[in-house]
This record gives structure tokens, C-alpha cells and sequence, in this order.
């Protein structure tokens, strides 16, 4: 199995912070009906972007941002 290089950490991190600011959109247009719902799953979304985006930050900092690499 191949390793995440750093374009795909980084994108996978943009991926859920953008998942958890959609969810708590839709928590506010809904008017917080799904709140106990909404709220853990953008908290989770927002905790695995977060540590998607430290990884590709520590890859960055290794020199290990070759896309292919």
C-alpha cells in the first residue's frame, strides 16, 4: 500500500473542516432541530481534518511534499 504524500493529507483536511462548516450550516438553516446530531458529527469532522492537516503540515516541514514521493 502506497503512503499519503502531502497533497493528499492536505486536501483530506481541507475535506473535513469543509464537511464541519457544511454541517454546522445546515445545523443553523434547520434552525438546530439536529443539533445533538450535527454537532458531534462536525466536532469529529473537524478534529480528523485538524489532524489531516498537522500530518501534511509535518510532511511539508520534512521535505516530503513531492506528490508522487
Amino acid at each position: 500500500m502506497k503512503r499519503w504524500s502531502f497533497n493528499t493529507f492536505a486536501i483530506a483536511g481541507f475535506a473535513g473542516s469543509a464537511v464541519a462548516v457544511i454541517l454546522l450550516i445546515v445545523n443553523a438553516l434547520s434552525g438546530s432541530q439536529f443539533l445533538s446530531v450535527l454537532l458531534p458529527l462536525a466536532v469529529v469532522a473537524l478534529v480528523v481534518g485538524g489532524f489531516m492537516s498537522v500530518r501534511a503540515h509535518l510532511l511539508w516541514m520534512r521535505g516530503r511534499n513531492k506528490p508522487f514521493g
